[in-house]
């Protein structure tokens, strides 16, 4: 075999190293970020394999190339992916380890494949040339077979892992890439001590330590487990912590329920009372009326209307549970400044506790949107609609349209109030997910829209049995 042809093939083989590098790095991408390979991520994956086709072949160390390549990712997703930024710098390291690690195996297969060539070569043999770029030839198509064997194999196996990953913090990025800077540095270590020049001499780190044939790839796989590891247990945490956030909130909403259940037996005690106190006060009336003092009834019926404005509700809705939630709610809304309307009637479709929830939830988080606005007419605006078996629960309210909103399909507002105890439960931001929780237990669905400065939320609950 000739150099020219030794040439040739080894730039075919970069080439498909780089299109392997390239499919990965897509299926990475669009395991991270919930998607079927969409246009956009087509368009990154291309970038990548130019960005490391066209720099290859430039005499430039290989860390540039990939230095440059991680730029154009990075700079990439900050244009496409604002919101989702932190995984895409989370994407680029851990593939780049993936992408050391699967070399530090399959290069020491490589070593040990050539040196075996080389050793059954007979140098004063004709064409001793020509079987020395035969045998680099065929350990660069091993090394090139392995290397893209390993890759698709941990690569594969990490996108199972990050398939559940929502929102990614800086924190968790930092956590979960420290291995990955520790296997690509290591790998770079050892290709710069690969061959060493000492004077007219050499130093070949695989001849003089023939141990590390098998050290280094053991290295790799037990940093690779260590990845995949932490990655597996950070995802259960983060599930524990939602459950027990999740239970956190419905504890707090379920002493909210308690409360308002208070509330409306206090209401009710108080209606007794004045309805057993009626036939005194006519008595009274009737006795001021008889002594001819007309003033005096006057003050005495005025008295009696303002104790009785306090015991009436605006909103009588059918129920002494949402009829407590909304006029709270409107008083609440009022005493803000706040334009409140509702057109709500229950009928007894769905549990009551249920529908606490979601009215406290939308209502509450309504309230601290308005509340956040300077000037202008604040509303919020709340009605119930029937619709063959469904129920549609809608809440619009104005807000300052500055709050960002999670582009995926769930379209969650990103929550803006601090928690109390961040390091341990965050009770903010997960008030609408509830909603959703408890309006799929009924076959529904949340809904959300935004129109200029008005926000526009609607539940839907299928009538009848919730979901065992």
């Amino acid at each position: 075999m000739s150099q020219s042809t030794f040439q040739t093939i080894s730039n075919i083989l970069e080439i498909w190293k780089n299109v392997i590098q390239s499919i990965l790095f897509l299926v990475l991408w669009a395991a991270l970020f919930h998607k079927k390979k969409e246009r956009k991520d087509v368009i990154a994956a291309i970038m990548f394999i130019l960005a490391n086709a066209g720099i290859g072949f430039l005499p430039c160390a290989s860390w540039v190339r990939y230095a440059v390549s991680a730029a154009v990712i990075i700079g990439y997703g900050a244009l496409c992916c604002k919101k989702q930024i932190s995984k895409v710098v989370f994407a680029v390291p851990a593939f780049y380890n993936l992408h050391c690690l699967s070399y530090l195996i399959a290069n020491s297969i490589h070593v040990e494949t050539v040196r075996r060539f080389v050793k059954e070569i007979d140098t004063s043999q004709d064409g001793y040339a020509q079987r020395m770029y035969y045998g680099a030839t065929v350990g660069m198509f091993l090394l090139v077979l392995f290397y893209s064997a390993l890759l698709t194999a941990m690569v594969l196996l990490i996108c199972r892992l990050v398939k559940e990953i929502g929102v990614m913090t800086w924190q968790d990025v930092i956590l979960l890439s420290v291995l990955n800077f520790v296997g690509s540095m290591i790998t770079n270590i050892v290709v710069e001590l690969y061959v060493v020049q000492i004077g007219e001499g050499a130093f070949v780190l695989f001849d003089e330590k023939r141990e590390l044939l098998w050290k280094l790839p053991a290295i790799a796989v037990f940093i690779f487990a260590g990845e995949a590891a932490l990655i597996y247990f950070w995802q259960k945490y983060r599930v524990l912590l939602a459950a027990r956030q999740k239970h956190f909130v419905e504890e707090q909403q379920v002493r909210a329920m308690k409360r308002r259940l208070e509330e409306a037996e206090n209401f009710y005690g108080s209606i007794r009372k004045v309805r057993h106190e009626m036939k005194n006060h006519m008595a009274n009336i009737k006795g001021l009326a008889g002594a001819g003092q007309y003033g005096e009834i006057e003050d005495y019926v005025r008295k009696m209307d303002v104790t009785m404005q306090k015991l009436e509700y605006k909103y009588v809705t059918g129920n002494a549970v949402t009829d407590v939630i909304i006029n709270d709610k409107c008083r609440r809304a009022e005493k803000s400044g706040i334009r409140f309307a509702a057109d709500f009637r229950y009928g007894g479709e769905i549990p009551v506790f249920d529908l606490g929830i979601i009215l406290n939830n939308l209502l509450d988080n309504a309230i601290e949107a308005c509340e956040k606005l300077k000037s202008g007419e604040r509303f919020i605006c709340l009605t119930m609609k029937r619709k063959k078996q469904f129920l549609l629960l809608e809440v619009e309210n104005n807000f300052d349209a500055t709050v960002p909103i999670q582009t995926d399909a769930s379209l969650i507002p990103v929550t803006t109030k601090p928690s109390a105890l961040p390091e341990i439960i965050t009770e903010h931001g997960i008030g609408l997910e509830n909603v959703r929780d408890v309006a799929e237990r009924y076959f529904g669905g949340v809904n959300i829209k935004v129109k200029g400065n008005v926000f526009h939320v609607t539940v839907m609950l299928q009538q009848g049995e919730e979901i065992e």
